[in-house]
């Protein structure tokens, strides 16, 4: 088991009216700095994008995945690395991104410096319409994908969720093939962060998002589906209930949205034309 994103915390457990000390595992949690270098080569700045509240892990990718999901970059070759900054206080929580000469990048932007916590959205019908603005050139060919491969998707995980199974405390987002063949899973404290994750490994790996199946472990907040418009994902089934931005969302981008999977029901709130029903 890996421990690199577990602590163990001393506890006083209550059962059947009897007490014991004993240790418990607990999810790890620490922020990320997420800083950028841009400009031309001999004149490269720096600027601090984001902290982030993160499990300690797949950093390089949570930051990644951050830069692309939230519309800061629009390909993955636009990074020309992410390492840890050594010269800061912290440097295993300092995360430096180097954009290529000619990316553009507006500090201006960017200035509240936001903070970012592991529940974070962005709410409002006003950032619909700028999500819509910021998509409009992206057309994509519609996914179809089978009630038998949806309603195998979770069954699927569990052997990969060693983390979750000693801690209980970690989100979890999995990339599927059409079929419902896992591809990738990512876990973290936050949801967004794991989603993250998962968009930053795809991009190492040059993966298509676009004809596969995005699996989320909690609910679907208007964030959620942000993120995966931004990157082309046209399907996402989660566990929990989705918000009335998120459906609204995914209705205006085409985007097959499933919430509630069960091992034998779900529910379609957006895409229902798309979903091919066992007959």
């Amino acid at each position: 088991m890996s421990t690199v994103g577990i602590a163990t915390s001393e506890i006083l457990k209550i059962k059947n009216r009897g007490s014991e000390l004993t240790n418990d595992l607990l999810v790890k949690e620490e922020p990320l700095e997420i800083r950028v270098g841009y400009g031309q080569e001999t004149k490269r700045k720096e600027f601090s994008l984001a902290v982030t509240m993160r499990t300690p892990g797949a950093d390089e990718e949570l930051a990644r995945g951050f830069l692309l999901s939230e519309g800061i970059i629009y390909s993955p070759t636009d990074i020309l690395s992410a390492k840890y900054c050594m010269q800061a206080k912290q440097p295993e929580n300092t995360l430096k991104v180097e954009l290529g000469n000619d990316v553009a990048f507006d500090p201006e932007k960017f200035k509240r410096n936001f903070y970012v916590s592991s529940s974070c959205g962005v709410c409002g019908k006003a950032a619909i319409d700028a999500l819509e603005a910021e998509l409009s050139n992206k057309q994509y060919p519609n996914q179809y994908v089978t009630q038998t491969a949806i309603l195998s998707l979770t069954d699927q995980l569990t052997p990969h969720q060693n983390t979750f199974k000693f801690t209980g405390g970690l989100h979890a987002a999995a990339l599927f093939d059409p079929n419902g063949k896992l591809l990738i899973i990512r876990e973290d404290i936050g949801r967004h962060n794991a989603l993250d994750k998962l968009i930053g490994v795809s991009g190492l790996k040059q993966i298509d998002l676009s004809d596969k199946i995005l699996w989320l472990s909690g609910r679907l907040g208007f964030e959620m589906i942000q993120k995966s418009a931004m990157v082309g994902i046209r399907t996402i089934a989660a566990l929990g209930a989705p918000s009335s931005l998120a459906v609204e969302l995914s209705q205006k981008q085409s985007i097959t949205l499933i919430g509630f999977l069960k091992k034998e029901a779900f529910n379609i709130y957006s895409g229902k034309e798309n979903v091919i029903l066992d007959t």
